[in-house]
């Protein structure tokens, strides 16, 4: 397994809470639902359990529709009968995967209705996407794509990520050199997975393994892949992510390294003490702004060693 960040070929990157600042937005708007002096981390870990347990009991449930139910549980209605919300590619063998042609783009699989919200917890569901990146989340990834493919693998449904995706393009850093293809000139992603597309949600252990074999040399068709593949090995693979749980824990068991992005540990979604404890993690770092700053030094070095042997 590599022992330096910059000998991978692919990062894949969780979105929320690692690349987008989701509580502010999560909490802003489920604290009215709670007495005045009932702290963030207490509505923050209520919501978490609640969208845990409502993704757990049906995968297939469209993540917009998750908060939209989350809404309805935190506020003591009584309504939170599941509704899948759309379509998605079926997770077993390929006796079970779905008619879907080949390598589908988000907005093939997204069937979900275009009607306004109605209600506030519609409008919970449709807030995803004006969640906001944080400071140092745009430069840094155009920084990395020079140096590895971006993949995306996220807990979330193709329309939600359709808005998050537009605010993380930047047209005055696409010129910066990719090192491999990306799915549009101002983005920095090169492969795009969600949670819709794969009708699992992290952490269960097949959704990562699944992004695994779309980077291989034999990709599942019915989903996003490469072109020609890119027969990516695991070992290759360096997961970039702030939840311990839904990331961190499942790179672990899958014997990948990973980065830990802490974000200064202000994050209470996937937190989990005992895997902080545990520390599964090969790298941390407190943004990705400073796993840029990493990967630059890291090439300059190798680039002065390799000078210096020359020399010789």
């Amino acid at each position: 397994m590599p022992t330096d960040l910059t000998s991978h070929k692919v990062l894949v990157f969780d979105v929320y809470g690692t690349l987008v600042d989701w509580e502010s937005g999560i909490y802003n708007t489920l604290k009215t639902l709670f007495p005045e002096d009932t702290s963030k981390e207490v509505v923050l870990e209520k919501y978490a359990a609640a969208e845990l347990d409502l993704q757990m009991k049906d995968p297939t449930v469209a993540y917009s529709k998750i908060l939209d139910l989350a809404w309805v549980q935190l506020s003591g209605q009584a309504n939170t009968s599941l509704d899948r919300g759309g379509p998605a590619a079926v997770m077993g063998g390929e006796e079970e995967v779905s008619s879907l042609a080949a390598a589908p783009q988000l907005q093939d699989l997204d069937l979900a209705s275009s009607t306004p919200p109605a209600s506030d917890a519609e409008r919970f569901g449709a807030s995803i996407p004006t969640w906001q990146p944080f400071e140092d989340t745009v430069q840094a990834l155009h920084r990395l794509k020079e140096h590895f493919a971006l993949m995306v693998l996220s807990n979330v449904d193709n329309k939600s990520f359709e808005g998050t995706h537009e605010s993380l393009k930047s047209q005055t850093l696409e010129a910066r050199n990719s090192r491999y293809p990306t799915v549009t000139p101002d983005s920095p992603f090169s492969l795009i997975l969600t949670a819709q597309q794969l009708n699992a949600y992290k952490p269960d252990l097949k959704v990562l393994e699944t992004a695994l074999q779309q980077v291989s040399s034999a990709p599942r068709f019915n989903l996003p892949h490469p072109s020609p593949p890119w027969a990516v090995e695991a070992r290759e693979v360096l997961v970039v992510a702030n939840s311990l749980l839904h990331d961190i824990e499942p790179a672990n068991l899958h014997n990948l390294n990973s980065v830990w992005i802490s974000r200064h540990e202000k994050n209470i979604i996937g937190s989990n003490p005992d895997l902080k404890e545990r520390g599964a993690w090969k790298w941390r770092f407190e943004t990705l702004g400073d796993l840029a700053d990493a990967v630059d030094q890291e090439i300059k070095e190798k680039k002065r060693v390799a000078a210096a042997l020359r020399e010789l």
